[in-house]
This record gives structure tokens, sequence and C-alpha cells, in this order.
């Protein structure tokens, strides 16, 4: 059998040069029971024709180049072509040097690069702490008048384990049914952002891809533009927004599918994706009380990465945490134990983007309102206790379209405030003045709205500029 390829090879080789690379190749192996062709039979003989070195990694692959050939036709093959189907297509990797050397393996161990955040598991959690104080006693001292201790935290939190799902799947790709080798390791370093395994060709190449798709979907960047708005209007509006005339006027300029959509929306308070004009909300907004722009936060993610806006005020308190008593020759001596503490009063906004392979996009939303309700204060007018904090808090799974808003609403706090009445100059005199003012307690109610306008950031930049943002850069394509 040797000697009928080496025939053939002999036939289309008169007219080869010394490069190989440039010429086409044509050949017939047809085996039989009593004359078996292999690869390596056509190896070595397209070696020596070509005046190339031919190199074996280890046994197994001498084993594997002995595989039959039944029936091979080649026709104006080019050298890579040729070294691909007869390799590539059995299994086996092969390199080609630049002086002649082909080499030939059964296994070869690839590193992958997966540039990813660097954590094994990331945790988006919103929470709100309230310390109330605590009571301590040391050596030689007593303490009393204590305030106990303990705290109430309300917590969301979502968890992505990246490389635990990473390292699992990839070990479900890596080994499939009629694999002739069983790659049982694979090596993560997390801190390079490297996967590394071993395997054969056809297990590689499965993890090329797998890594490959995942990295695209991972490295897609949402831009998340939020405007946080405060109606307040007057406390005798008791049902807050009247969103059922927006949505009226939604609904008359809406087609198709979103005109659907619309419909089963009995009140859009909650939530709402829709394509829609800022300035009409806005508009709208204005005939139901008095409209305020709180903020207007732009924030660029990964997909699946977490963003978080905070928008309102670190409140800082001092309370007693009870009376330490000591005696010095004799003389007793109380001293108050004091303990700063502080917590966060305003609007977070937690948000989790991941974008859907026709490019719609996933919203997990958690917006959490908080204000303080009441601050403790002793007979002398110090804070003894951290304040209460009132807490209202959503959490929503929603899909939309790229650059489709997204309306969070019925987040209503009510509030009483001290106004000042005075005659102007008049009632700014030193103690006179007083005569000149009066003081009246006013409630008023305010409702929180946040829209967000999710967006699929593309082009050649990665990180494109404010500038480029505003002019238009945002469209809908992504890379």
């Amino acid at each position: 059998m040797r000697f009928f390829i080496f025939f053939i090879m002999i036939v289309i080789g008169l007219n080869l040069q010394a490069d190989c690379k440039s010429n086409l190749f044509s050949f017939k192996v047809n085996s039989t029971k009593s004359a078996p062709g292999t690869i390596l039979d056509v190896l070595e003989n397209l070696t020596q024709e070509c005046k190339m070195s031919i190199v074996f990694a280890d046994d197994t692959t001498k084993e594997m180049v002995k595989k039959k050939i039944s029936y091979m036709n080649i026709k104006d093959f080019s050298l890579d072509d040729l070294l691909e189907l007869l390799l590539t297509e059995n299994n086996l990797f092969y390199t080609l040097t630049d002086n002649n050397v082909l080499k030939v393996s059964y296994l070869k161990t690839t590193s992958f690069y997966l540039d990813y955040v660097n954590f094994s598991k990331a945790s988006n959690t919103s929470n709100k702490t309230i310390t109330t104080g605590s009571s301590t006693a040391s050596s030689g001292s007593t303490s009393s008048g204590g305030n106990g201790s303990g705290s109430t935290t309300l917590d969301f939190v979502s968890e992505f384990k990246f490389w635990d799902n990473i390292k699992a799947e990839i070990e479900s790709i890596l080994n499939r049914k009629g694999d002739t080798f069983n790659a049982n390791k694979t090596v993560i370093n997390q801190e390079a952002g490297i996967v590394t395994v071993t395997g054969t060709k056809k297990q590689t190449d499965r993890i090329a891809k797998y890594i490959k798709k995942i990295t695209q979907r991972l490295h897609k960047q949402i831009l998340i533009d939020a405007k946080i708005i405060e109606v307040t209007y007057d406390d005798d509006q008791t049902t807050g927004i009247d969103w059922s005339k927006f949505q009226a006027s939604l609904q008359a300029n809406a087609q198709g599918e979103d005109s659907a959509v619309l419909s089963t929306l009995g009140n859009p308070a909650s939530m709402l994706g829709y394509k829609f004009n800022m300035e009409g909300l806005i508009n709208f907004l204005k005939t139901q009380g008095h409209v305020s722009i709180v903020s207007n936060p732009k924030i660029l993610t990964l997909n699946n990465q977490p963003a978080v806006i905070n928008v309102g005020e670190e409140k800082n308190y001092k309370y007693t945490l009870g009376t330490t008593t000591t005696t010095t020759n004799g003389v007793v001596q109380s001293d108050p134990q004091f303990e700063v503490g502080s917590t966060f009063v305003g609007v977070t906004l937690g948000i989790v983007p991941e974008v859907t392979q026709d490019n719609n996009i996933i919203l997990k939303i958690n917006p959490i309102v908080s204000e303080i309700s009441k601050n403790h204060i002793d007979d002398n007018g110090n804070p003894n206790l951290a304040p209460d904090i009132k807490v209202k808090q959503l959490s929503s799974i929603i899909k939309v379209k790229n650059n489709q808003q997204v309306v969070i609403g019925g987040l209503i706090q009510k509030r009483t405030e001290n106004k000042v009445t005075k005659i102007p100059l008049l009632g700014d005199i030193p103690l006179l003045g007083h005569a000149f003012k009066s003081h009246n307690k006013v409630k008023s109610k305010s409702e929180l709205i946040i829209v967000m306008s999710p967006k699929l950031i593309s082009g050649d930049k990665t990180t494109p500029s404010l500038g480029e943002l505003e002019s238009g850069f945002m469209h809908h394509n992504v890379l």
C-alpha cells in the first residue's frame, strides 16, 4: 500500500518545487483489506515529496496516525487545505514551521483568556441597617443607663457565581459521549482571567467556541440613563398621580405591538415599558403637582454586572451608650459614653441588566427610598438613639426593547414641615421679630418617579465620551 501512495505522489510530484506551499495536490487513496491505507502512509509520502521533516508528539499520536483511510479522493488541494483535511478532521493538532518541520500531536494544552471582573461570586446587596446602641462594661467600672443593642436590616441580595459556573460548564462541554480522551482537569486562574484545558482537537475547539460566545455576551455594554423626578402635591390629594390620563395619551399614539401592551396595563403606576417623549411626561406631571428633577445620572455597565445609583445624604448622629461610673480617691464620677453612627437617607437604585439574544434588555430593578421618620431626643435635646428610618422598597424583573423607557412610580412620601411666614425686614429683627412672623405646620405629599432608558452601546470605542453619548453615539445595533 505504501508503494501505491508513493506512486501517486510521484505522479503529481514531478513538477513540484522545493516549496510545496505554492502547489496543488491531487491523488486518490482506495484501501482494500489486503492493502489498507492509513494517515501515516499519506504523511510519509507527502513529507518525502515536499522534503519536510515530521515529528510525532508521543506514542499515542503515532497510534492515532495509523488510522485506516477507507477512501480519499483529493483534487487540487493546497498544502494547508490537505493538512487541515487529513489531520484536523481526524482530531489531530499540527503545526508546520518555517523550516518545513511538520509537528503532529493528539493532545494539546491550550489557555484561553476570559476577560471579566475578578470575583468568584458577586452579591448585589441593597440594605438599610440601623444600630440602636449597646451596653458595655469594663474592669473596675460599672455601666448603667444603656439603651440595649439591636439593629434592623432590610436586604435584597442576588448572587452571580461566575467562576464556579464557568468551570462546571467547561467540564461538561469538554467531555462528551464518543470522545476518545477523558479530559478531567480544568485549571482556572481567576486573577489572570485564564482558563487552561488539555484535550483533543475537537474538545479544544468546543471550548474555544464556548468562550468566544460567552465573551461576546458578557462584554456587551448597557448605558442606563436614569431620571429621578419628585412631584409634590397637597395632602388632600390622597390617590397620588392619576396615571390613567397619561396612559390615555400613550394609547392614542401607540401602534401595533405597543398598543397591545398598553391595553393590558390597568394602572401603570408601578411599571411601564414604552417609548415615549420625556417632555410629554414632564408636562403631564406638572398637571399633577410641582415637578423637580432630583437627579439625572448616567451609568455604563457590562452585561449582568450590577449598577448602583445613590442619591441622598449620609446622616451622622451621636447616641448615648450609658454612663460609666468610676471612683477615684473616694470621689464618684459619672461620665456619659457616646458613639457616632451614620445612615444613608435618600434614593438607592440597584439595577442588573441582561441582554438577550435578540438584543432586548432584561432589567432586575430594586429601588429603595428611605427617610428619617423620627429623631430620638433626650431631655437635654441631644440624640440618645439612632433615628427611625422609614423605608419603601420595590423589586421587579422586566423585559424591554432597546432604548425603551421604564417608569417606576407610586413611591409616595408624607412630610410635615414647619412653614415660617414673616414680614420682610421686621421679621428678621432679633427678639422683636417674633411678633412679625408666624410658624405653621404644613403637611404635604411627594411622589418619586424614576424613569430609566437602557441603551445598548456599539461601535469601535469601548468607552465613549459623554459628548458622544449625548450626540447620538448610542444606537440599536450591538457588535
